[in-house]
């Protein structure tokens, strides 16, 4: 089920949108300056300008995965309070190579946002299976074994 009020719709859709740009000030503007990251590994405080620092290899990185879009498949917010939302997310990460056939991968992702005044910031992102993993599962990145 999609349920999410527009103010945390029209969020995500930007956050999918940077995702394929690498917007760097659209991501800035997406975070706190600390804000908490977990995933199957556990959890730690992320500080945002690590992240900001990274986008060019990162963006790099993604070129020469073959990384065409991002794409906001499902919605899901429970209102906690006045100013706090846990979002569950869903993307599609598509992957086209032009020997190989695309690969989607989705991943499912569950964020805390602090809204205030119509303008939501993440505070806490959990990622549900870890990135790298979930790319190589599906054959975008080499095994490891």
């Amino acid at each position: 089920m999609d349920t999410a009020s527009q103010v945390v719709r029209e969020f995500f859709d930007r956050y999918a949108r940077s995702r394929n740009s690498f917007d760097a000030e659209h991501i800035d503007s997406q975070y706190c300056d600390a804000f908490m990251f977990a995933g199957p590994d556990g959890a730690r405080v992320v500080e945002k300008r690590t992240i900001l620092a990274g986008l060019s290899k990162g963006r790099e990185m993604f070129k020469t995965l073959g990384h065409q879009s991002t794409t906001l498949v499902s919605l899901q917010e429970t209102t906690l309070d006045e100013h706090y939302a846990m979002v569950r997310a869903r993307f599609v990460w598509r992957f086209e190579k032009s020997t190989a056939a695309p690969i989607d991968v989705e991943v499912d992702s569950t964020f805390i946002l602090y809204i205030k005044d119509g303008v939501a910031t993440i505070v806490f992102q959990h990622e549900h299976e870890e990135f790298g993993h979930a790319l190589r599962a599906r054959g975008v990145l080499p095994s490891t074994s």
